[in-house]
């Protein structure tokens, strides 16, 4: 790719490498008024529309350029002579878009940055975040701030969902339990009673609970899982357990041939 660069003190227009413009960090003399001046002030890549032959490019080891075509203005400069302490004069600004794309530190231009986009984003990302953490840990929130209930409620309302009720089986106690054979003459039926108590700040979800039969050795004999649905029915059952209140449960099992010496019970949500 050609480059042209032009005198400062008389105008003359040069053809220049870059090989030559960083050997010499731009400081070049011309061949025509023998001035020193910074060839980077007015380089360009546009061809000179008054070159009339093809001009001389200089080796990499020459200081002097010879002139690449005659003098665009024929004006007759005073030669100012440059002590070897004063620096060569350079032009105050340089218009010419395509010396910026060769000077010697070859700086690329700075994007600017979209700080009210990234601001935005990342307000936008937290916000999904904190929604996402409200919507996972909702039943942890409801123990904590139980008012915050009635927030989740009408937020199912706005988007046409329900807000289950909590499930937190550590809050859930067993207060009392039995298992007998209450008619002697019919061993294989057997009666359970058991008492849970919810001791969460909230009301809860009925929980399920599994009832394992063992022998005289404590070994597993017989294991049943039983739902809500299917101790409710004996009983009359709120919409969940209440804060602090006592879920009586009382069911007949029927055994047959087994004949349980111990049992346990174990609370859990399915």
């Amino acid at each position: 790719m050609n480059l042209y660069t032009r005198c400062l003190h008389c105008g003359t227009t040069f053809r220049v490498t870059t090989q030559q413009l960083q050997a010499s960090s731009g400081q070049v003399r011309c061949g025509q008024c023998k001035q020193v001046f910074d060839a980077f002030a007015t380089l360009t890549a546009l061809e000179p529309q008054s070159t009339a032959s093809e001009p001389e490019t200089p080796s990499p080891t020459q200081s002097e350029l010879p002139p690449a075509a005659p003098p665009v203005t024929k004006s007759a400069p005073t030669p100012l002579p440059v002590r070897a302490t004063e620096k060569p004069a350079a032009a105050a600004s340089r218009p010419d878009p395509a010396a910026s794309l060769y000077e010697w530190e070859f700086r690329m231009p700075v994007v600017p940055r979209r700080t009210g986009l990234w601001v935005s984003l990342s307000l936008l990302l937290l916000a999904l975040l904190a929604f996402q953490a409200a919507y996972a840990f909702r039943s942890e929130l409801m123990v904590l701030v139980p008012q915050s209930r009635m927030y989740y409620e009408r937020v199912c309302e706005w988007l046409g969902c329900t807000v289950a009720l909590p499930r937190l089986a550590r809050y859930l106690h067993i207060e009392a339990s039995d298992l007998k054979a209450p008619d002697p003459a019919r061993p294989s039926e057997i009666e359970l009673l058991v008492a849970v108590r919810n001791r969460a700040p909230v009301e809860q979800d009925y929980p399920a609970f599994e009832l394992t039969l063992t022998n005289s050795q404590e070994q597993t004999i017989a294991r049943r899982v039983f739902l809500p649905a299917e101790y409710l029915q004996w009983i009359d059952a709120a919409d969940g357990l209440q804060a602090g209140a006592e879920l009586p449960i009382r069911l007949f099992v029927d055994a047959g041939e087994l004949r349980a010496a111990g049992y346990r019970i174990y609370l859990f949500y399915p």
